[in-house]
């Protein structure tokens, strides 16, 4: 599984786990239902991996995929544009709302 983090988001992730006091914690990324489209991305913290977990190293940064977003979210690439909200370009998407927080498979 390939997921990218910009410079910009991968940088932008590390300063709100200073902010949250959580460094040397991983980022989880999942894909739930919801939004204008059906499925929305979801990132948090979390202290270690599920034992079904995929984790993959960006930058030097340690991320996490559960089993059932990790092929939704294969060769996405994320960024922060904007300083309030990352974008996701995701080529599993067959359609995606103009904020691009939420996407269609």
């Amino acid at each position: 599984m390939t997921l990218t983090l910009t410079d910009r988001a991968r940088a932008a992730v590390l300063a709100r786990a200073g902010e949250a006091e959580v460094a040397g914690w991983l980022l989880r990324i999942a894909v739930v239902a919801g939004g204008c489209n059906g499925l929305s991305y979801d990132l948090f913290f979390v202290q270690e991996p599920g034992a079904e977990d995929t984790v993959v190293e960006t930058g030097g940064l340690r991320v996490v995929v559960d089993a059932a977003s990790a092929p939704l979210l294969d060769g996405t690439v994320i960024d922060l544009p904007r300083a309030e909200s990352f974008s996701f370009q995701n080529p599993r998407a067959k359609k995606a709302c103009s904020c691009g927080a939420s996407f269609e498979v």
